[in-house]
C-alpha cells in the first residue's frame, strides 16, 4: 500500500535479504501469524516450501515470541492495579508516547512478540545469523530499525508475494522449524492477544479490545479523563487486526480472515508453550515524547474555519479527507503549521467550483449542458443572450425546442467530441462555431457555440469588397484596351499618310533631277 501519486513509497528491505542469502549468511525468517490470511494461493506448507527455495535457512511463526508477551501480560495482571495497555502494535506505542504522553506509565513494559522472537533466535542460531521479519505491517520497517533491535530487516507481505512471483510455481510442502503454542496464533485478530492469555467474555469490562486507530484514540481519551479503568486494553491500530494490515497483500473480509486464523490455531499448533531461557530480557521502557505545539486561541481557531467556509456547525462535514478526526482537528493544526488549508477537500471542492462558475459564467460563448435525453441541464448567461431572443432558454426543456440537434445525438452515439463545425442559425440571426463535447461517464454533453456572427459578416464584406474591386480593375482595364486600341489605329493611319507623302516627294526629287 502506498501513497497513489508516490510521493510516500514503503521501505523495501528485499534486496538486503537477498544479499545476506548471496553472501552465505543463515537467514532466519520470523513469520507473522496474520501470514495464515495474507497468501491464499498458497498452503501454510506451500508458502514455507516457497520460502525455502528463496534461500531461507530457518522459518519460525512470530507467535513463538508472541508467547513470552502473552505470558508477561498474564503474570503483570497477577501484580498490577494501573490499567495495562498492550505494547504489540508499534503504531499504539507511537501514538500514546506522543500524543498521550500521561499514558505511558500505562504501556506494558515488554517488547513486542518481533522483537522478542528475534532474540530468541538469535540466542538458538547465534549474533551472525540474518534475522528477517515478515509481516504485513508497515510500522514494524522503523521498529526494527531501532537501535538494539535484533531484526536486520523487516519484508512486508505484499513485498514477499511479489518475491515469490518472481521465484516460479511450488509443489512441494514444508514444515516450520519451530512450531508456536495453539493460543498465541490469535495475536493477529481482535481479542486474540486477550485470548492468549486469560478467558473473558466480549461484555467483559474489566478487559477491554478495540481495534482500529480512532477507536483506540476514544477509549485512550476516556482512560486519560478517568471515564473507564479496565485491568487491560487490547490495542491494535488497524481494523480488525494485523489481518487488515496494510502491506497484507489480500483483499478477503475481515470476517473470512478470522476464520483462516481460527483454523489455523486448532491445526498443529502445540498444546505448550515452548521453553524460554531465564538469561533473556524481554522488558522495555517506554518513553514520553509529547509533541510540544501551542494551543491556538479560539479566535485563531473560528477565524481558518471561516477561511474554509466553515461558518456554522452545519458546514463543518468531519470528512475526515484533510487526515484529522474533525474540522476543528484540522484547523487547529493549520494555526499550528501542521497542515493548510488547501487540505480541506470540500474547501477545495468549493473553490474549484467557484472558480469554474465564475469562469462559465463570464465566457463570451455559449455553454449549455444536456442529459442523455437532451434536456437541458444548465446554461450560462451567453447562452441565454444568444438562443433566448424567440423563447426564453429553460433548464428541463428539451434542446430539440431551440434547434436541429442530429449532430448532438450522433456525436451522443459515436462519444467522439466534434469541433470546428460551422453552423447557422437564421431564426436567431446567428453564425456560430459549434463544439459537441459527449462525457459518457456522466451521462451528459457540453455544447459550445461561438458567436462569429460579426467576424463572418466583416468576412462578407471583405468579400465584397474584393470583388467589387476586381470588377473596377477589369473596367478600367478593359477602357485602357480600348485607348490603346484608338491610338494605335490613328497612328497606322498617320504612319500610312506619311509614307505615302515621303514616296511622292521622292518621285518628284528624281523626276528633276533627270531633267
Amino acid at each position: 500500500m502506498e501513497c497513489p501519486q508516490h510521493a510516500k513509497q514503503v521501505n523495501d528491505q528485499v534486496a538486503a535479504v537477498k544479499e545476506a542469502i548471496a553472501a552465505g549468511k543463515r537467514v532466519l525468517v520470523s513469520l507473522a501469524p496474520s501470514f495464515i490470511a495474507s497468501f491464499p494461493e498458497y498452503s501454510p506448507g506451500q508458502l514455507l516450501a516457497a520460502l525455502r527455495r528463496l534461500g531461507a535457512a530457518v522459518i519460525e511463526e512470530t507467535a513463538v515470541g508472541a508467547e513470552v508477551v502473552s505470558s508477561f501480560y498474564r503474570s503483570s495482571l497477577e501484580t498490577r492495579d494501573q490499567t495495562l495497555i498492550s505494547a504489540c502494535c508499534p503504531v499504539i506505542v507511537n501514538l500514546i508516547e506522543k500524543y498521550y504522553p500521561e499514558l505511558v506509565s500505562n504501556l506494558a513494559p515488554v517488547v513486542s512478540p518481533m522483537i522478542a522472537h528475534g532474540k530468541l533466535l538469535r540466542e538458538r542460531y547465534g549474533d551472525d545469523s540474518f534475522v528477517v521479519f515478515a509481516g504485513p505491517c508497515i510500522a514494524k520497517i522503523d521498529e526494527g530499525s531501532k537501535d538494539g533491535s535484533p531484526i536486520d530487516a523487516v519484508i512486508t507481505f505484499e513485498q514477499l508475494n511479489e518475491w515469490l512471483r518472481h521465484g516460479g510455481g511450488v509443489t512441494q510442502t514444508d514444515t516450520f522449524d519451530r512450531r508456536a503454542f495453539a493460543n498465541a496464533r490469535y495475536f493477529p485478530i481482535t481479542g486474540g492477544i486477550l485470548k492468549s492469555f486469560v478467558d473473558c467474555e466480549t461484555t467483559d469490562t474489566e478487559m477491554i479490545a478495540v481495534d482500529g486507530i480512532r477507536q483506540c484514540m476514544s477509549v485512550f481519551s476516556s482512560l486519560a479523563h478517568g471515564e473507564v479503568s479496565p485491568r487491560f486494553i487490547e490495542a491494535l491500530a488497524c481494523d480488525g487486526g494485523c489481518i487488515n494490515g496494510p502491506a497484507c497483500g489480500n483483499a478477503q473480509s475481515i470476517a473470512a480472515k478470522r476464520v483462516q486464523v481460527a483454523k489455523f490455531v486448532k491445526d498443529n499448533g502445540l498444546k505448550q508453550r515452548n521453553p524460554v531461557s531465564d538469561s533473556l530480557d524481554f522488558t522495555r521502557q517506554h518513553q514520553a515524547i509529547p509533541l510540544d505545539y501551542v494551543s491556538p486561541a479560539e479566535s485563531q481557531i473560528r477565524e481558518v474555519m471561516q477561511q474554509s467556509g466553515k461558518l456554522t456547525k452545519a458546514d463543518e462535514k468531519n470528512c475526515g479527507a484533510c487526515g484529522y478526526n474533525s474540522c476543528r482537528d484540522n484547523a487547529i493544526a493549520i494555526c499550528q503549521g501542521m497542515s493548510s488549508i488547501d487540505t480541506c477537500v470540500p474547501y477545495m471542492r468549493s473553490k474549484a467550483e467557484s472558480f469554474a462558475n465564475i469562469i462559465v459564467d463570464n465566457s463570451l460563448n455559449a455553454i449549455i449542458v444536456l442529459d442523455e435525453r437532451l434536456t437541458v441541464q444548465s446554461f450560462n448567461p451567453s447562452a441565454a443572450g444568444m438562443f433566448g431572443r424567440r423563447q426564453d432558454l429553460m433548464k428541463g426543456r428539451s434542446l430539440t425546442d431551440y434547434m436541429d440537434c442530429a449532430d448532438v445525438l450522433s456525436a451522443m452515439q459515436t462519444g467522439n467530441k466534434v469541433g470546428g463545425r460551422r453552423v447557422e442559425f437564421p431564426e436567431y440571426g446567428l453564425i456560430t462555431e459549434e463544439m459537441i463535447v459527449p462525457v459518457p461517464e456522466h451521462n451528459l454533453i457540453f455544447l459550445i457555440f461561438s458567436d462569429v456572427t460579426g467576424q463572418e459578416r466583416r468576412n462578407r464584406e471583405l468579400e465584397e469588397m474584393k470583388q467589387e474591386t476586381v470588377e473596377r480593375a477589369k473596367q478600367i482595364i478593359n477602357r485602357q484596351m480600348h485607348v490603346a486600341q484608338e491610338i494605335a489605329g490613328l497612328l497606322g493611319e498617320t504612319t500610312a499618310e506619311t509614307k505615302s507623302t515621303l514616296l511622292e516627294l521622292i518621285s518628284i526629287l528624281k523626276e528633276k533631277g533627270v531633267r
